[in-house]
């Protein structure tokens, strides 16, 4: 076989890419230095040898289009690449926020806080501690709530300087035995001369009004009689030698119409109906003289002599009061309380007289 052909040393080139890189940027390539093969080893055998036909070179590239300048690389010797810079659309800056606006929404989260804070207070303290409420799922028709009368009101002042004594009588049963029963009890007691002592009755710690007076100790008035009065009352023991004789004020709503009712009724019944105020089972004669008058203090009294021992009904008007007594000596020291005049007992004794001599 022929012998191989040896190129010469200067064709063998190498090539890096870094030399492409320098060749497409335009900088001239530094002299590359020549690869000296290392001689080969002498064949065993010429016959094991092959030519292999070299392929051919391919023609170089033709240059890219001139591109930025690209600057030399520094010290590590690497190209640095430039990009120009982007243009970046400007925007148009904010307007300033008003002072008044920026106060109003500092005003508004101030408020908005302090609501919550309230709400969590109210939810957390007070709604907490507030009591299950029932709920009745009854299909009934809901009541209507009823008005309380008020009861704040001042009580009726019907003495000056009297009475000298006060006692309550608590009922145990609103019944008329019941209360007749306790004001004979409290009349048997006996007390100073010509001294008086209220009677308060109460029905389990609560007064009695004037109308339930008259039922349970069944003094019949008049129909509307009582409409014209208030429902308080003052029930008085004045105490004589003969005992203990009750008196009763009523005050009065219309003066003019206290008269002309008082007028009619002693025309009629009221000896008969006023006769449970005695507190005895004295019954009046068959014929009865009319009722007569005399003054006292300057005040006319109406009198009926009912011919019981020590005792007349008597009945005045006196400002806003109507007074009944169960003798003319209670009459007596009842007016001049309230008018506040005295008399001497003279005066007394010759009126007394003056009295039984107008019944006889």
């Amino acid at each position: 076989m022929a012998d191989l052909t040896q190129k010469p040393e200067e064709d063998i080139i190498i090539r890096t890419m870094r030399g492409d890189l320098d060749k497409l940027a335009g900088i001239i390539p530094k002299k590359t230095l020549a690869f000296k093969p290392v001689s080969p080893i002498s064949p065993i055998s010429r016959e094991a040898e092959y030519k292999a036909s070299q392929a051919p070179i391919a023609p170089s590239a033709p240059p890219a289009p001139p591109s930025p300048p690209i600057e030399p690389a520094q010290a590590s010797g690497l190209p640095i690449l430039i990009v120009p810079p982007k243009e970046i659309p400007t925007k148009p800056l904010y307007k300033t926020t008003p002072v008044w606006t920026k106060l109003g929404v500092i005003g508004l989260a101030v408020i908005l806080i302090a609501l919550s804070g309230l709400y969590g207070y109210w939810k957390i303290f007070i709604q907490s501690k507030l009591p299950a409420v029932k709920i009745n799922n009854t299909k009934s028709m809901p009541a209507l709530p009823t008005v309380l009368t008020a009861t704040s009101t001042a009580p009726i002042k019907f003495f000056n300087k009297l009475p000298g004594k006060s006692v309550t009588i608590d009922l145990p049963s609103k019944t008329p035995a019941a209360l007749i029963q306790a004001l004979k009890s409290e009349a048997r007691i006996e007390e100073t001369r010509a001294s008086t002592k209220q009677i308060k009755i109460t029905y389990r710690g609560k007064p009695l009004s004037t109308g339930e007076l008259f039922n349970l100790m069944s003094i019949f008035a008049p129909k509307d009689f009582l409409s014209n009065y208030k429902n308080e009352f003052a029930l008085v023991f004045f105490s004589q030698k003969e005992g203990a004789r009750p008196v009763l004020i009523l005050k009065i709503i219309n003066k003019d119409l206290a008269k002309t009712q008082m007028a009619d009724w002693e025309k009629t019944t009221l000896a008969g109906n006023i006769l449970p105020m005695f507190l005895n089972n004295f019954k009046l004669p068959k014929y009865l003289p009319a009722f007569k008058s005399y003054l006292f203090v300057n005040q006319p009294v109406r009198y009926l002599n009912i011919n019981m021992p020590f005792a007349s009904l008597n009945y005045a008007i006196y400002d806003n009061f109507l007074i009944f007594t169960t003798s003319s000596a209670g009459m007596f020291v009842i007016l001049q309380d309230l008018t506040g005049q005295s008399v001497s007992r003279n005066y007394l004794e010759n009126l007394k007289a003056s009295i039984n001599e107008f019944v006889k």
